[in-house]
C-alpha cells in the first residue's frame, strides 16, 4: 500500500471535502481547513479495506445479501450502491455526524464527503441494478452510467438508455451473455431496442470469442461505402447531389453499401424476414455547430458524430430526418462507444474482431484532401474514420432487428449456449 502526499500540482484536480472510493482505483482525501489540513492518497489492493487514516476510520462494511446485510472486507463494486438512510458516520464513536454524506453517484462511485475529525464510519451497500422482463426473459440491468471516455475491456454487464421509442438495454465490454442463434448464423445482441425489439450484428457462421481475430465474422470484404468520395453529401446512406440530405420531393441515390448490403440480405435472410423487424438506422448528417456544412468547403468539418465521441457523449436518439427504416443496416458509431469502443484499441469487448468494418456514421469532411469519411471499426478496435475512397480493406457486418414477438427456443445468451430463435 503507497500513500503519497499530493504537491500543489495536483490539489487542483481533488475535490474539497470529498472521498471517491473505487474498488481498482484510488481514494482520494481533501480535507478543507475546517476539516483535516492535508490531502492524501490511499491506493485500494482489489478493494480491500486494508489501511486506515489515523483521523478517519471505516469501522465496517456490510453487504445486502439476499435480504441480510453481512459484514465484509471488500469494498462492493459499482453493481452496488450505498443505502444512504442506513449508513452513518459517528464522531468519537458517540455522536452520530449529520454533515457527513454517504451516497453512490450515477458513474457507480462511492462517494464519502464532508466527514470531520475522528469520524468512524459504517456503509451498507445494495445491489445497484434492476431485474428487467424483456423478450429474451429477465435480464440484470446496472442503475449507473458508465463512463464513455474509458474503453470497456471486461464484461461490464448490461445497461440503459432513451433511444427514439422508450428505454433500450444494451451490452457493454466484453460481453458474456449476448450471443444469439438465428437464421443458421450467430448474432451478438447490441441492445433491445426502446420499442422491444433486438438489435443485432453478424458474428458469423459460429459463434466467436471476444478477442478472437476472425474473417468469419465479416459478412463481406472490400466493399466501397459510396463510389463517389470527393463530395461531403457522400456519406449519407442515400443522398442527392448539392444537399446535406434528401428532402421530400428528391429522387435519392443510394450508396453502394446499401446496395451490396440488401443484395446479402436476400440472398442470406429474406427467407427469415416474418421473424426481423424494419428497424431505426440513424445515419446522422447533423454537423458539429462550429461549422457550417457545404458540399465541398475549404476547411475541414466534423459531423455530430465525431463531436460526440470526442466528448464521451453518445446517443441513442436521432433526429427523424436522419432515420432510415430498413430490413437490415450498419452499426451506428454511438453503439460502438455504448459498447465498449472509442478512440483507442480495444482488443477485447464484443466488437472487435480483428478487421475493419464500416458503421453508417459519417465521421467528417477532409478539405486538405477533399475527401468525405464515415467511422469504422478499425481492425484494433479503435472507432475511426475512414476516407470513402478507401475501398480495398473495409468490410461490413450486417446488422438487423428481431421483432419483439419472437419465441427464444433455448438458452442463456452464452458463446457455448447462445439463445436460439424459433424460426
Amino acid at each position: 500500500m503507497k500513500i503519497e502526499k499530493l504537491g500543489k500540482n495536483h490539489r487542483k484536480e481533488v475535490i474539497g471535502g470529498l472521498i471517491v472510493i473505487s474498488v481498482i482505483g484510488i481514494l482520494a482525501v481533501n480535507l478543507t481547513k475546517a476539516k483535516y489540513q492535508g490531502i492524501e492518497d490511499i491506493e485500494l489492493v482489489k478493494g480491500e479495506i486494508n489501511y486506515k487514516i489515523s483521523d478517519f476510520k471505516m469501522m465496517a462494511i456490510y453487504q445486502n445479501n439476499n435480504g441480510s446485510y453481512e459484514e465484509v472486507t471488500e469494498l462492493p463494486g459499482k453493481n452496488y450502491k450505498i443505502n444512504e438512510s442506513k449508513s452513518y458516520c459517528t464522531i468519537n464513536n458517540v455522536d452520530k455526524d449529520n454533515s457527513a454524506k454517504l451516497y453512490t453517484n450515477k458513474y457507480g462511485q462511492h462517494v464519502i464527503e464532508n466527514i470531520s475529525k475522528n469520524d468512524k464510519c459504517y456503509l451498507y451497500f445494495d445491489k445497484n441494478t434492476e431485474i428487467v422482463s424483456t423478450v429474451l426473459g429477465s435480464i440484470e440491468v446496472n442503475n449507473y452510467t458508465p463512463d464513455f471516455s474509458l474503453t470497456a475491456t471486461t464484461d461490464e454487464g448490461i445497461f440503459k438508455a432513451e433511444d427514439n421509442d422508450g428505454v433500450s438495454y444494451y451490452w457493454r465490454g466484453a460481453a458474456t451473455t449476448n450471443y444469439l442463434k438465428f437464421g443458421g448464423y450467430c448474432w451478438r445482441i447490441i441492445r433491445i431496442n426502446g420499442d422491444g425489439t433486438i438489435r443485432l450484428i453478424y458474428d458469423g457462421t459460429t459463434c466467436h470469442n471476444n478477442g478472437e481475430s476472425t474473417t468469419d465474422s465479416i459478412a463481406e470484404f472490400s466493399v466501397m461505402y459510396n463510389t463517389k468520395y470527393d463530395k461531403s453529401e457522400y456519406v449519407g446512406w442515400t443522398y442527392v447531389e448539392g444537399k446535406q440530405r434528401p428532402e421530400v420531393g428528391d429522387t435519392p441515390i443510394e450508396t453502394n453499401a446499401k446496395l451490396r448490403l440488401e443484395e446479402w440480405y436476400n440472398k442470406n435472410l429474406a427467407s427469415y424476414s416474418a421473424k426481423i423487424e424494419e428497424g431505426k438506422y440513424c445515419n446522422d448528417r447533423e454537423v458539429d455547430r462550429r461549422y457550417t456544412w457545404s458540399q465541398s468547403p475549404n476547411t475541414t468539418f466534423w459531423y455530430a458524430p465525431l463531436t460526440r465521441r470526442e466528448n464521451a457523449s453518445p446517443t441513442l436518439s436521432c433526429l427523424e430526418k436522419d432515420i432510415f427504416k430498413l430490413n437490415i443496416g450498419f452499426i451506428t458509431s454511438d453503439e460502438v462507444i455504448y459498447a465498449g469502443g472509442r478512440n483507442k484499441n480495444n482488443e477485447s469487448f464484443y466488437l472487435y474482431n480483428g478487421n475493419l468494418y464500416w458503421t453508417i456514421s459519417p465521421y467528417q469532411w477532409n478539405a486538405k484532401i477533399n475527401q468525405a469519411h464515415v467511422f469504422c471499426v478499425r481492425d484494433t478496435g479503435f472507432l475511426e474514420g475512414a476516407s470513402l475512397i478507401n475501398n480495398r480493406v473495409v468490410g461490413f457486418r450486417p446488422v438487423i432487428n428481431l421483432k419483439s414477438d419472437i419465441t427464444i427456443s433455448g438458452g442463456n445468451g452464452t458463446k457455448d449456449n447462445p439463445y436460439v430463435v424459433l424460426n
